[in-house]
């Protein structure tokens, strides 16, 4: 018995209590109670099963399964449920498992489908009736599984343990081979068995695996089918897309179908199969497509298609290659094939002519492949350096004198070739080939000796243009490659200022009838140049002499050496046509005005006026008398010039110019220095290998042939022979800096 007291009444006033007594006798439940109540929700359950109302709410199921929870029935309840879902799943696996699939191979499908649809829908609704249940016996019971887990392992149960899982799996790979070889299927089906497959726990165990299985031989059957048919490049250069399409292709054709291939299975990822399948399904179509037919692929192939400049075809392999990890099949390619056309380019009968122009244009065009189709990959880049190196020095000094050759010939003033194209750019991509080349001190010799005639005779572009040159080079191989070359721009500054001091301190009468512009050039930047005698006419000399009498008040204790080989005048010629000037050599010129004063000379006087060699003299008079523009005529008339021969000057000339340039006549003194300038290379370059050698004995005192060998070769930055080395061994021997081991004659000893 319970009593509860309260505040009493105001005083004076009379008090109450509230008793409360104990039932005499407990509730119970009817005999029928659990009985009634389990066939209930059992008719509700088939009600929801056969998609029919139920003939009690909601609301007054759950108060039903709630009071059985509460009365201990709860297991009672788990055990009808799950008894009436699997009779009622096995009772439908059944029925769509007995239907035969040879008609209509889809309809399986379909039935399965909707099953799954209904069936996840009718779970739903149960679970929503039971869900006391759900979140209280099966919660906090051991070893049983909630509400939808123990509807799901009921069909899971089924699809195990009957052969109708092999049988879904086959027709859901039979619809996708279909939807492959270009046939109309239903996706949405198959949407929802693989989501199926995925909630009973099936798909990583049964599903992925024979769809990957089914996928590596649909694509290893197509793949071989589509190789062995593959046609050259050139031969399907005119075919259509839909000829392709439909009959043997080429490699392009290939690629571009593979691709397709990847976005088709990309897509059905997207629309029916688990996100996890991609990666696995994609590295399968890549390997039977791409990875077992590479070599196939490569070789004449891959070369064609860079011959043809065919970049979205290149873009297509690289990223195909890229994923099944070919890339060093495709840089042995790419090394061949560069290799090869180098070669091929240096091999040319128009070598000369073409070489370097060639070259750039075959650089840029793999530049171009290297950036847009092969996403400017570094072994591939490092191939390229590695392949040009390679064929480029084959021909050792040519490459050197043709780069130097073309980069004189964007640099003179005029040139077709700085017009047509921006003039950084075209020097940056010289610059490039540079770098492949191991002559580069003699590639300096060249350009010192081409720079020297475009300074000396006024050809260069601009002087800004040549220090951007040397800007270009100094960044390449160091300050102390272009000293020599800055120096001579540096004596062409000072050589303006000092005609200006000159110019000035000349009376106006002295320079009335001439006018004399000296350089000095400093021997140790300059190209050698064998001095020549000649007797200049009176105002020359006077002038001359009045330059080094002013050079030499400015700089004590210099002398100057005057070379009138590489001197230039401009001359004004009265012609009975009208007057002309003359662009002409310090030779052709001191000739020229000796006919000022007679019309007629004779060989014999005009070398005895001027002082030059026969040879000499007798080319300057042949590129006056017998070249283009004849200002001279001489008898007798023939193209060669003997001592013998009489010279008049030609008041008859004609040409439409009013200034005339007449070169001196071509020998083959050029090719004779280019000689002598390689045989001083080639000395200099021995004397840096002596020079290697002691360096590395004296560091390492004792080794042997092979490893000296490698040492130098390591240290050397141009091309050497074997044969070469062993001469300059040899006179170490010789001059005491090496001896040989007494017991081992390829070892060698440094003699301190």
């Amino acid at each position: 018995m319970w009593a509860s007291k309260r505040p009493g009444p105001p005083a004076g006033g009379p008090q109450k209590k509230l008793v409360i007594k104990g039932l005499k006798a407990l509730p119970t439940l009817p005999l029928s109670y659990k009985t009634d109540t389990l066939e209930r929700l059992r008719s509700a359950v088939h009600a929801i099963q056969q998609n029919q109302p139920t003939t009690l709410g909601l609301e007054e199921l759950y108060r039903d399964c709630e009071g059985l929870c509460l009365h201990k029935f709860a297991s009672d309840v788990y055990e009808m449920l799950q008894a009436e879902l699997e009779k009622y799943a096995r009772q439908q696996l059944l029925q769509i498992d007995r239907s035969p699939d040879t008609h209509a191979p889809a309809a399986m499908l379909d039935q399965t489908r909707k099953f799954w649809d209904d069936y996840t829908q009718q779970l739903t609704m149960v679970r929503c009736v039971f869900l006391y249940l759900d979140r209280t016996y099966a919660l906090q019971t051991t070893n049983v599984a909630s509400l939808w887990a123990m509807g799901l392992s009921v069909v899971r149960q089924h699809l195990v343990e009957t052969n109708m899982r092999s049988r879904l799996v086959s027709l859901f790979i039979n619809e996708v081979t279909s939807e492959r070889n270009g046939q109309l299927i239903d996706r949405p089906s198959l949407a929802s068995i693989a989501r199926m497959f995925i909630d009973l726990g099936l798909y990583a165990q049964s599903l992925q695996p024979s769809f990957i299985d089914a996928t590596r031989d649909y694509y290893r059957s197509e793949s071989l089918r589509m190789v062995n048919c593959l046609v050259p490049i050139k031969q399907s250069a005119g075919v259509s897309a839909e000829a392709r399409s439909s009959g043997p292709t080429d490699v392009p054709g290939y690629l571009t179908h593979v691709q397709c291939r990847l976005d088709e299975e990309t897509q059905r990822v997207s629309q029916y199969l688990k996100p996890s399948t991609k990666s696995t399904l994609l590295a399968t179509v890549l390997a039977e497509l791409v990875e077992r037919h590479t070599e196939k692929l490569l070789g004449p192939n891959f070369d064609a298609m860079v011959d043809a400049d065919m970049v979205s075809d290149l873009t297509n392999l690289y990223s195909l290659l890229l994923p099944v990890d070919k890339l060093d099949l495709l840089q042995q390619n790419w090394i061949a094939y560069i290799k090869k056309t180098g070669l091929r380019m240096m091999q040319a009968s128009d070598l000369e002519a073409t070489l370097v122009s060639s070259l750039l244009a075959f650089k840029r065009k793999l530049d171009n492949i290297l950036s847009i189709a092969f996403q400017n990959n570094t072994r591939l880049i490092g191939a390229l350096r590695e392949a040009f190196e390679m064929f480029i020095n084959t021909r050792r000094s040519k490459p050197v004198q043709l780069i130097a050759r073309y980069i004189d010939q964007c640099m003179r003033m005029g040139s077709r070739l700085a017009a047509d194209d921006d003039i950084d750019d075209i020097f940056d991509r010289i610059i490039m080939l540079f770098r492949f080349i191991q002559g580069k001190d003699l590639f300096e010799a060249y350009y010192r000796r081409d720079l020297a005639k475009r300074l000396l005779y006024n050809k260069t572009l601009s002087t800004d243009t040549e220090r951007l040159v040397l800007q270009k080079l100094k960044a390449e191989c160091g300050a102390g490659y272009t000293n020599r070359l800055e120096g001579m721009l540096h004596d062409m500054e000072i050589s303006l200022e000092l005609y200006s001091e000159f110019a000035q301190a000349q009376p106006e009468s002295a320079m009335s009838d001439i006018g004399f512009q000296g350089s000095v050039l400093t021997m140790a930047f300059w190209p050698t140049y064998e001095p020549m005698e000649l007797v200049l006419p009176r105002q020359a000399e006077e002038a001359q002499d009045a330059f080094t009498k002013l050079y030499a008040e400015k700089h004590k204790g210099r002398n100057l050496q005057w070379q009138h080989n590489l001197g230039t005048c401009l001359i004004k010629v009265e012609f009975n046509e009208g007057p002309k000037e003359l662009q002409l050599s310090q030779l052709q010129g001191t000739i020229m005005l000796m006919f000022a004063e007679q019309d007629e000379l004779t060989y014999s006087q005009i070398q005895q006026s001027t002082g030059l060699e026969n040879s000499e003299l007798q080319r300057t008079l042949q590129s006056l008398a017998c070249g283009k523009f004849r200002v001279l005529t001489k008898e007798p008339k023939g193209r060669d010039v003997d001592t013998s021969d009489t010279f008049y000057f030609n008041a008859k000339f004609k040409c439409p110019q009013a200034r005339v340039k007449i070169s001196q006549i071509a020998t083959k003194e050029i090719e004779k220095e280019s000689k002598e300038l390689e045989a001083h290379i080639h000395l200099d370059r021995m004397y840096r290998v002596d020079a290697a050698l002691v360096r590395i004995m004296k560091a390492r005192k004792t080794l042997e042939h092979s490893d000296l060998i490698t040492e130098l070769l390591k240290q050397l930055d141009f091309n050497v022979s074997t044969t070469e080395i062993k001469e300059r061994v040899d006179t170490l021997f010789e001059r005491d800096y090496v001896r040989r081991d007494e017991l081992n004659p390829s070892t060698y000893h440094y003699i301190a």
